[in-house]
């Protein structure tokens, strides 16, 4: 593969603007281009993220924390709350030792010990049931954690697009507001440029389709392969609606997922907005039917629009010198608000490559690539399809064909690991190598659904005392925590973080 000098990356959204900075980061001495066309906007919904995307944005862009958060107005998310299973809901944390973690005086992970109640377990979950978003670190101020350290972001994806447009302008990325009317092949099937409205070829050595579903150069004109996911995720289509928040409407510091009908619905809360959606099977209910079901459980809502989706990815991603990021690439339905960060993971290991192969990347860092990034999305596949396989709240025909239809793939063996185990810190040989979700993801789920194991433990006394004085501990603290709307206001202010930085020095 020849030398990258000059990348040109197609589309305007998140995605492509992130491996633009990236790129431009790691390889300063690249040229980086974007084209995209102003006219045909931004995908306009609430975004909720995952820690890594912070960790991205401040730790591998190099992002200033102050700036970001006051671009930004993000609010925290500590985790999600499923209104799910047969509990009245359970909470999904970001901790790595949610439900496997080691705790003096207890003879097993913590995951053995919860009974009844699955939320208050640990710090974040504890903040999510008090409506706080962060603890305190004394003298009422608000303890940020580490960027990427189990707290991620609600984002209003059109004031992120804008600020990450800004951080590109700054980067030196050249931005191109054109419309690409045709994609130049080479005799050899590498793409030669992008053929703009004018008539201009914009000429590269390596091209990053961010073109989101329609997939102008991967799709369209390359015609690489599509692998559904329809077999294991079956919704389709989503409706989205929201209001502006009103006086005594807290914020709230979690994203919260609510069985419906056919499928589900999510509130991600925005300090002045706030965000449904949901996202249902078209084999199983109609557009109307579903309006009608949102609607009546969420009267604020006046208007809903439609998103029609297919959950799957690209056979390949890196096919010749096109490279897919973002929707283009792969899409699953936002259950887990995975797509910002595997737009971060490509947009990563894109730009390590290319300076780790001093911008000639070769065809063996090419198939690790695409083995990669189908790992990970095959395993968002299963990780998501378990959350339907045991989903029994309700009867309906899609759930009961859910919990019928539904096969996990891989992590069956993990699966069959913990009902015949529990919780048992060992399972985490069976969770596929890099997992973003690692054991502690999947047995919050499986503990939160009350899927049954055959080694239940009824602690002594000793220990149920030792259980419940961590869960006292941990409630108290999070009762002295502050609300998102205190931590807002605190962030907001330029003197909090020169004293953040006077006192990490």
């Amino acid at each position: 593969m020849k030398r990258v000098k000059k990348v040109l990356v197609l589309g305007g959204g998140s995605a492509g603007l992130l491996a633009a900075l990236a790129i431009r980061k790691r390889c300063p001495s690249i040229q980086v281009r974007v084209v995209a066309s102003s006219k045909k906007g931004v995908i306009g919904v609430g975004e909720g993220t995952v820690p890594y995307v912070v960790e991205f944005v401040h730790r591998y862009l190099g992002m200033d924390e102050a700036e970001v958060y006051r671009a930004l107005d993000p609010v925290y998310k500590l985790g999600v709350r499923f209104d799910w299973g047969k509990r009245d809901y359970y909470d999904y944390s970001f901790t790595d030792t949610q439900h496997v973690q080691a705790i003096p005086g207890l003879k097993k992970v913590s995951g053995y010990y919860i009974a009844e109640r699955c939320e208050g377990f640990d710090l974040p979950s504890a903040l999510m049931d008090k409506g706080n978003a962060l603890p305190t670190r004394g003298h009422k101020k608000a303890d940020v954690p580490p960027p990427g350290n189990s707290v991620a972001w609600h984002l209003e994806n059109h004031r992120f697009v804008a600020w990450l447009e800004t951080a590109c302008k700054q980067q030196g990325i050249d931005m191109v507001d054109d419309e690409v009317e045709e994609v130049v092949f080479e005799n050899s099937g590498d793409v030669k440029g992008l053929k703009i409205s004018n008539g201009a070829v914009l000429k590269a050595d390596l091209f990053i389709d961010s073109s989101g579903f329609a997939g102008e150069i991967i799709g369209k004109a390359m015609e690489v392969p599509f692998k559904s996911y329809a077999d294991a995720l079956f919704c389709d289509r989503a409706l989205v609606g929201g209001w502006d928040r009103e006086e005594g409407e807290k914020i709230l510091p979690y994203t919260v997922s609510q069985t419906m009908d056919s499928g589900w619905c999510w509130r991600i809360d925005h300090p002045e907005r706030i965000n449904r959606g949901y996202v249902f099977s078209s084999d199983h209910i109609s557009m109307e039917d579903a309006e009608k079901e949102m609607l009546e459980k969420n009267p604020k809502i006046k208007q809903v629009r439609e998103v029609k989706f297919r959950s799957g990815r690209r056979e390949k991603v890196w096919v010749n010198n096109v490279i897919a990021i973002g929707n283009a690439a792969g899409f699953v339905e936002p259950l887990e608000a995975t797509a910002i960060m595997c737009a971060c993971l490509q947009a990563r290991w894109l730009a390590d490559g290319l300076m780790d192969s001093m911008s000639e990347p070769t065809p063996t860092m090419r198939d690790l690539y695409n083995e990669r990034v189908a790992s990970v999305w095959d395993e968002i596949r299963d990780f998501l399809a378990m959350h339907y396989r045991f989903n029994d709240k309700l009867e309906t025909p899609f759930w009961k064909r859910c919990q019928e239809e539904i096969s996990l793939g891989p992590i069956e063996k993990l699966v069959a690991f913990f009902q015949e185990n529990g919780p048992s810190s060992l399972g985490r040989a069976l969770v596929p190598g890099q997992s973003p979700f690692g054991v502690q993801g999947y047995y919050a789920h499986l503990v939160g659904m009350r899927v049954p194991h055959a080694r239940p433990y009824k602690a002594g006394q000793a220990e149920q005392d030792v259980w419940s004085a961590y869960l006292s501990q941990i409630d108290q603290v999070a009762s002295k925590g502050m609300s998102m709307e205190e931590v807002r206001e605190q962030l907001m202010d330029a003197s909090y973080w020169k004293q953040l930085r006077s006192l990490s020095r």
